[in-house]
């Protein structure tokens, strides 16, 4: 470890390394070292492998590549592809990479360019409260988009009552799981794309 930066890099120690690893895959038994040499040059090493990613999110990477990737971007999808540790709490459960992605992705595309809010507070009472809270907002189309981590099932009763008073307030919900959003990107912006059109027709 870089003693100054507190980076890890080439020169740092091998302990350095395999606690940067650790600590990226913390909780993964499906994330394994590969070695590897370099032909061209010799150098050798270790990388991360994965036995899932490939077969669980190529399609998004797909789409994303068709789209068009940035380079914010990549790096926002790898924190969505990265599973939350089962003895996460707290913070470290919060979904807002999901939320940081799902917002970027639809402000590069040219038909949802500049249309969503991200964390959207509507006039909505609740429990008394003067507010409601919506991930990704399009104000102008009135739809509402949720994303829903693992978390978020133990209290789906809450939920289903936040889908119903936005509903009963003009706003159509569409909701995901989290985790669909790192392994099925195209029906999530497609589903979001359709609503759109829905509510042009109106």
């Amino acid at each position: 470890m870089d003693r100054n930066s507190g980076l890890v890099a080439r020169t740092s120690t091998s302990g350095a390394k395999v606690d940067l690893f650790r600590s990226l895959f913390r909780g993964r038994d499906d994330v394994y070292p590969r070695r590897f040499e370099s032909r061209t040059s010799g150098k050798s090493g270790y990388a991360p492998a994965c036995a899932n990613w490939k077969r669980d999110y190529s399609g998004s990477v797909r789409r994303l590549v068709r789209d068009g990737v940035d380079a914010p971007l990549a790096s926002l999808f790898v924190h969505v592809a990265r599973p939350v540790p089962p003895d996460a709490d707290g913070a470290d459960r919060a979904w807002s990479a999901t939320e940081a992605f799902l917002y970027r992705r639809l402000e590069n595309l040219a038909e949802t360019k500049g249309r969503f809010g991200v964390n959207v507070a509507l006039p909505i009472v609740v429990d008394g409260a003067g507010s409601l809270e919506v991930d990704l907002l399009c104000a102008d189309a009135r739809v509402a988009v949720e994303l829903d981590g693992a978390q978020h099932l133990a209290d789906a009763v809450a939920y289903r009552r936040k889908d119903r008073l936005l509903q009963e307030n003009g706003y159509f919900v569409l909701r995901f799981l989290a985790e669909d959003v790192g392994k099925e990107l195209d029906m999530v912006l497609d589903t979001i794309s359709s609503a759109l059109s829905r509510a042009a027709r109106k």
